[in-house]
């Protein structure tokens, strides 16, 4: 097992804040930002786990993810040409 520098630790933790930083800044009802500090960014979630923001099940519906819906387009276009 190889260990990890201070300094990769740091890279690792900067591009973790800076993606999450980017997702909070995409919705626009954090206009001051999600937490007060950076490094908070890091060790916390940045999503709500309330039923409405899962977005897997909302009122017992399955709501289908990005990948089901291209799986299920491919399908029916093969299924279009063998008919």
């Amino acid at each position: 097992m190889e260990l990890r520098t201070r300094a990769y630790t740091r890279r690792m933790r900067a591009k973790h804040i800076k993606r999450k930083k980017a997702i909070v800044s995409h919705w626009s009802w954090f206009a001051n930002g999600y937490y007060p500090y950076d490094g908070m960014y890091s060790k916390n979630k940045i999503h709500c786990s309330c039923p409405m923001c899962k977005s897997k099940a909302y009122y017992g519906k399955h709501i289908l993810t990005r990948q089901e819906k291209k799986a299920l387009q491919s399908h029916k276009e093969f299924y279009d040409l063998i008919k």
